[in-house]
């Protein structure tokens, strides 16, 4: 008997009351549904707090489910933009555009879009060829090889941590585990991105693509001047867009205007200038 009323109870809290946000709220244009997230998570802890733990068997089979279904609701509007032709062959903005679509929020898709793609780029990448061929990055400094040491280290320091924290806690050392397997693959999909998204300049604008890191369009009649690098005085600013690897720019793009850059995980600057180390000039 306790356990259906600890099931009716969590329904209630996790899927009654958001349906009921959505058909009153949502449906009628007062709220947006991205808003749909903080309902299910208070009434996910309401129901946590009010249950006892041996009672909480649903709760903690709703959360994965409530994950996969955005992620179906996600899978499922990329592909309706790719039958329709009605998106960018950029798998980066196809999700951006999907996650806005679904969200009704800017920051949040490109928060959603920077770990759906990472993960994309990390598992998909290696049979991924560039959309378009054009200037990139990571070449001139060997990154895949860097990267690849920096498994090594990963991989060495994982084993010794997990055998280290293993002796005090073993959930500490299966979550430090996590964590470099996380770093490993967002390091692979950082790398992929590096590698398929290049920058090009067109008779339009330049199409600024970083990898996954930064990125922009800008008019071609925006761009003031192009310029080599003579002193670190000319990059060194905050109004100032690095785009090289390890070593100094050697490009400064300077613009008529400040534009907005768009980076990860929905963060953004406002430049008035382009500093940048490009691998075949």
């Amino acid at each position: 008997m306790h356990d259906v009323l600890a099931w009716g109870l969590t329904f209630d809290l996790t899927i009654s009351v958001p349906l009921l946000y959505w058909f009153f709220v949502v449906r009628r244009g007062k709220a947006r549904a991205v808003t749909l997230a903080p309902v299910f998570a208070g009434g996910s802890i309401a129901a946590a707090a009010i249950l006892p733990a041996s009672q909480q068997q649903f709760l903690r089979q709703l959360v994965p489910l409530a994950e996969l279904f955005f992620l179906g609701a996600l899978v499922r509007r990329i592909a309706l933009a790719r039958r329709t032709r009605s998106t960018s062959s950029d798998p980066y903005e196809r999700i951006t555009a999907a996650a806005r679509a679904i969200t009704g929020e800017e920051r949040v898709a490109a928060l959603i879009a920077s770990e759906v793609t990472i993960f994309y780029y990390a598992f998909f990448g290696w049979r991924l060829k560039p959309a378009t061929r054009g200037i990139t990055f990571h070449e001139r400094n060997s990154w895949g090889t860097l990267l690849a040491c920096i498994y090594v280290l990963i991989a060495a320091e994982g084993i010794g941590m997990h055998f280290l924290l293993r002796m005090w806690h073993p959930y500490a050392a299966w979550a430090w585990t996590l964590l470099d397997v996380w770093a490993a693959i967002w390091l692979l999909g950082d790398y992929h991105g590096l590698r398929l998204r290049q920058t090009v300049l067109d008779d339009e604008a330049l199409h600024l693509r970083y990898g996954l890191r930064w990125s922009a369009t800008i008019p071609r009649d925006l761009i003031e001047s192009i310029e080599e690098v003579r002193e670190e005085s000319q990059w060194k600013r905050k109004d100032v867009l690095k785009v090289a690897m390890l070593d100094d720019p050697r490009w400064l793009i300077t613009l008529r205007e400040p534009v907005v850059v768009h980076g990860l995980a929905g963060l953004r600057k406002r430049v008035t200038a382009i500093a940048m180390l490009p691998d075949e000039w």
